[in-house]
């Protein structure tokens, strides 16, 4: 039976015709036909029959909003406590995949993995593990540390990943569980003006730009010896996940901030159009790198940018300089615990940087770089590489992609920029 909302436009439609019907005959004036009162009966009997029907289902989902009402958060079974997805074992799927008896909650997360890739546009080749067993979040009305469905050895790839790179530092903005294609609208700045009384204002729409993104895959890979997979365990998860977490996320760090690019992967921050850049100062030990640190929150500031989450990403190549340049009478703007001149400072190889000659870094609004995630992960197992040495190569496949909100937009002019990018020489 429908719900008592479904009921009602039932009802209401069956009346909206009775009604016409009526009318007809009324500017008509005259009676109705013998069809037409066999028509217009049968819809009086549906439309009391319906009325019956409405005050059942109401009175009954009554009855069980009162008992969901009735029953604390603490009594509602959240998915952490099914049994059966709090057991989900990496090693179990993969040796089923490897044994081709893929069975239980594993193969039920193996095929929701699947749909989702085909929604993404991709296809799994190996083990699926979905989009929502690698999610951090809480039960409704609960309030939790980690994942509500996802056991520790699944959730600790994501949380390595995150707590290795930078990205996961610097407030970048993470889409997780995207289709192909993805578009993101990005607004932009509407105009206001002076006017006399009586005069026309001139518009003051905003103009849209807008970042697109595209599965593109990352792989990597362990080693696992066979033994360990018959004796599996949560700690060998955990750290066969962690492994490829950090892996992953040093990868993904390279692509984002490096000057060049890499090869495949999606543009860097540095190759992003109309970035801020500007001419490094003249070498002084200890002072002209933490300068030039302090003239990129000029220049951002000059573009309109200097607001969101805003962060300095540097070569390591630079740190000792900035350290230095701490112990400097007067330069009080050098890193201080992880901050410089007021602004958080994170340090990545996947900077370019030569050393004892430069160090590039950049300095912006993070909250506008967009990293997209397409579905899960994808495991491969192939038991025959490494068969002599007794292991399984365990293969895993990322799809993601990431672009940069860089401008500001107000009609058809640029306005402002979101990162400042420059080269701070050493010598």
């Amino acid at each position: 039976m429908k719900n008592s909302v479904e009921l009602r436009q039932d009802r209401a439609a069956l009346i909206a015709e009775a009604n016409v019907m009526l009318e007809s005959c009324k500017t008509e004036s005259r009676d109705f036909n013998e069809t037409e009162q066999v028509s217009y009966d049968e819809k009086m009997t549906a439309i009391d029959k319906l009325a019956k029907n409405i005050e059942t289902v109401e009175r009954q989902e009554k009855l069980n909003a009162e008992i969901a009402s009735n029953v604390g958060s603490a009594s509602v079974q959240k998915t952490s406590d099914i049994k059966e997805v709090r057991d989900y074992s990496v090693f179990k799927a993969i040796k089923g995949m490897m044994d081709n008896n893929l069975d239980g909650v594993e193969k039920e997360m193996h095929q929701q993995a699947v749909n989702e890739a085909r929604a993404a546009g991709h296809t799994v080749n190996g083990l699926g593990i979905p989009a929502s067993m690698l999610e951090s979040r809480a039960a409704e009305g609960v309030t939790e540390t980690g994942s509500s469905i996802a056991p520790t050895s699944v959730s600790s790839y994501v949380d390595a990943m995150r707590e290795s790179s930078v990205f996961g530092k610097v407030g970048a903005t993470i889409l997780n569980g995207l289709s192909a294609n993805t578009i993101i609208p990005i607004t932009g700045t509407s105009t206001v003006n002076w006017e006399t009384e009586v005069s026309t204002t001139t518009e003051g729409g905003q103009g849209f730009g807008k970042v697109t993104l595209s599965p593109n895959r990352l792989s990597s890979f362990v080693d696992i010896s066979k033994q360990l997979l018959l004796q599996s365990g949560s700690g060998a998860e955990a750290a066969i996940m962690k492994d490829l977490g950090r892996a992953v996320a040093q990868k993904i760090d390279t692509a984002i901030f490096t000057t060049a690019g890499v090869t495949g992967a999606p543009d860097s921050i540095g190759e992003a159009a109309n970035i801020n850049e500007f001419i490094e100062a003249t070498y002084n030990a200890g002072t002209s790198v933490v300068a030039d640190m302090v003239t990129a929150q000029g220049v951002l500031a000059q573009a309109g940018g200097l607001d969101g989450n805003l962060a300095y990403v540097a070569s390591p190549h630079l740190m000792g300089q900035i350290k230095t340049g701490a112990q400097v009478d007067n330069v009080l703007a050098a890193l201080q615990g992880n901050s410089v001149a007021g602004y958080p400072c994170y340090f990545t190889n996947g900077c370019t940087g030569v050393a004892n000659t430069s160090g590039d870094f950049y300095f912006g609004d993070f909250s506008k770089l967009f990293i997209g995630l397409f579905g899960g992960l994808d495991i491969v197992i192939d038991p025959y590489t490494q068969a002599a040495s007794g292991s399984t190569r365990i293969v895993l496949n990322n799809y993601l992609d990431w672009g940069v909100a860089q401008e500001r937009v107000d009609g058809a002019d640029v306005v402002g920029k979101a990162f400042v990018k420059a080269t701070s020489a050493l010598v």
